[in-house]
Formats: C-alpha cells, sequence, structure tokens
C-alpha cells in the first residue's frame, strides 16, 4: 500500500451535497481500490447563509487544521494530493507547496471547477509571481476542462481530469418519447430554475416537470404554487438520484451561474441515456455536443428553451438520436479509465 495525504473537501452530513465533495469523495474510493492508503484531511466548510465574519473565521480554522495536518503529516506519506476550488488557492496551495518542499514530498495539485484564469489575472503582480513560483509549479495539476488547460498554454506539468462518474443505472426500455423531464441542482435560481419552470408551463398533457435539489437561500418555491406540469420533489441522496434520472426522459439544466465547467449531474444523466438541454453557457458546451447528445440553448431565454423542448415533443428520431449519443458520451467520463491514469501518474511521481 502507497500511503498518500489527500487533502480536500468530504460531503458532510447537514449540507448540501456539492460537485467538488462528491468528486474528492470518488477520488478518495478510487485510489483506494488501486491500493493506495489515503489519510485525509477533511477541509469541508457550511457553503452559505452564514454572516460574513463567522464564514471568514471557519476559513481560518479550516485554513490552521490544513496546516498543521500537512506539518504532521506529510512526512509519513509518500506524496500530497491537494483538491480544491480556485477560490481558496492562492490562501492555502502556497502554505502546502512550502510544507512539501521542506519535507520533501511531492506534491499533486486538483483544481474542482472553473474560474483560475480570471483569478489569475486579477491577482496582481505578487500573486501571480507567488501562483508561477509555488503551487504552479506541481509537477503534477489537474484541471476539469479543455479550456483552462488552454488558458495557461498546457504546460508538460498540467493535465485534464474532468468531472467522472461510475454509474450502473437500473435497465429500462430504450426510450422512444419525452414524457418525464427533470431539472436535478442546487436550486441557486441562477441554474435556471425559474426559466425551466416557465418553459414547462406550455407542457402538453401527459408531460411533467420534476424538479429536486436543496433549497438554496435565493429559492423561490413560490413558483411552483399553481404550476400545471411541476412539481419539486425535495433533496436526494446520490443514491436516489440516480435511480430518479434513470427514470426520466430528458434533464433540463438552463444555467447561467458564474463558472459553469462539467456540471456532474449531466455526466450521471449521460451515463443514465438520458439526453440533455444545457445553455451555451462557461465549459458546458465541452460537454454537451449540440444534435449529438443534447440540444443547446441561449441563457436566461424562455423561449429558446421552450423551442428545444418542443423540437424533441415533435420529432422522436431526433430524441432516440440524443438518447444513444448521451450513452455514447456518458462513457468517455467513466471514472475507471482516469483514475487509472491518475493512479499512474502518482505512482510515477513518487518513483521520481
Amino acid at each position: 500500500m502507497m500511503k498518500v495525504l489527500l487533502i480536500g473537501p468530504l460531503p458532510t452530513a447537514g449540507h448540501a451535497i456539492g460537485g467538488s465533495r462528491t468528486l474528492f469523495a470518488e477520488t478518495v474510493r478510487q485510489l483506494e481500490l488501486r491500493g493506495f492508503e489515503p489519510d485525509i484531511i477533511n477541509t469541508s466548510r457550511p457553503r452559505s447563509g452564514l454572516p460574513r465574519w463567522r464564514m471568514r473565521l471557519i476559513g481560518l480554522v479550516v485554513l490552521m487544521r490544513v496546516m498543521w495536518g500537512a506539518v504532521m503529516r506529510a512526512p509519513r506519506s509518500r506524496l500530497v494530493f491537494l483538491n480544491m476550488s480556485s477560490h481558496s488557492a492562492i490562501g492555502v496551495a502556497p502554505a502546502v507547496w512550502l510544507i512539501c518542499k521542506v519535507a520533501r514530498r511531492p506534491m499533486a495539485l486538483r483544481f474542482f471547477g472553473g474560474m483560475l484564469p480570471e483569478l489569475y489575472r486579477g491577482y496582481g503582480y505578487l500573486r501571480r509571481r507567488l501562483a508561477d513560483l509555488t503551487f504552479l509549479r506541481c509537477p503534477l495539476v489537474y484541471f476539469e476542462t479543455h479550456y483552462l488547460l488552454r488558458a495557461f498554454g498546457s504546460p508538460p506539468n498540467f493535465r485534464w481530469l474532468p468531472n467522472t462518474r461510475d454509474i450502473a443505472p437500473p435497465q429500462r426500455a430504450p426510450r422512444s418519447e419525452v414524457r418525464r423531464l427533470v431539472f436535478a441542482a442546487q436550486l441557486w435560481m441562477n441554474k435556471g430554475l425559474a426559466e425551466a419552470l416557465e418553459a414547462c408551463r406550455s407542457l402538453p398533457e401527459g408531460c411533467r416537470l420534476n424538479v429536486f435539489g436543496p433549497v438554496m437561500r435565493d429559492t423561490d418555491l413560490s413558483l411552483f404554487e399553481g404550476h400545471p406540469r411541476a412539481a419539486y420533489g425535495g433533496a436526494l441522496e446520490p443514491a436516489e438520484m440516480i435511480r430518479t434520472l434513470s427514470e426520466q426522459d430528458l434533464l433540463l439544466l438552463p444555467t447561467y451561474r458564474a463558472h459553469e465547467t462539467y456540471v456532474g449531474v449531466i455526466v450521471e444523466a449521460f451515463q443514465c441515456g438520458v439526453p440533455v438541454i444545457a445553455t451555451r453557457w462557461g465549459d458546458i458546451p465541452e460537454l454537451v455536443q449540440h444534435e449529438v447528445n443534447g440540444l443547446l440553448v441561449e441563457p436566461r431565454s424562455v423561449d429558446s428553451l421552450k423551442a428545444a423542448i418542443g423540437r424533441l415533443l415533435d420529432d422522436p428520431e431526433l430524441y432516440r438520436r440524443l438518447c444513444e449519443g448521451a450513452r455514447a458520451r456518458g462513457e468517455v467520463f467513466r471514472s475507471r479509465h482516469w483514475y487509472d491514469e491518475v493512479a499512474r501518474d502518482l505512482r510515477a511521481l513518487c518513483e521520481r
């Protein structure tokens, strides 16, 4: 067994399931399957809803826990693998990099989501130099999308590690028509919830939009009152989400939330054979291929979303083709293949 210090956010009871927590938990599981012995420093914190001063205090406590844990535990590990959002990079990654240098342990770094190039350009000269001289020099730096790699010129120490899943949905007969539509996400309003609900008001008899996800601080549940074709089903645990997705015919995600990358529920829908209508926004067009495994619509446009839904209601052949494309696209993002590569990278890093 190769002991590795893994730093990142694990799912925590009482907190909304988020993409970074799901991905880090999957990273831990996949590395265990490949003969690694994870030693974990959990960086989870409340996502929102607390006063700003309390969030800053919690952030400082988490930072101190990470620093102390890295100082004490890095020397007992073969390498340190830091998993984090780009928001926290400049505050955490340089210190972990320095600890690894002093402990003579290699460091790998994985960024969840997007936004780092924009932050980097806004750092100012001193912060950019700090990033250049510390964490961006790690021998392995993983990014979620091709855009992020291109933004930094694709240096040889940078790798593509997308949002992956290994969904084994229940078997069902091939889909032939759209009747059950689903919106599944944290219910931030800029995920396109209001637009999805408005576009589905005119669904024909027998069609329905099912909405699932945790209520967030700006969620407007009054939008469901008197809606003729939509219902809110609450938040689902991961296993329930997979079963529920596999029972749906079409995923709607008309998001315009800042810095969207490879949204996990889209990957899950693809692996369930469910095509997607999503927005031309962020890095989603890297994931959803228009008229191959889904349809892309304009952000904030109810008319564009309504027209795309209408196309699939009126064209069963197009819908069947998108179902086949969704399943094929989902196979590209199976965790097994990607973590085989990660495991080889980490072992080679230790050998060097």
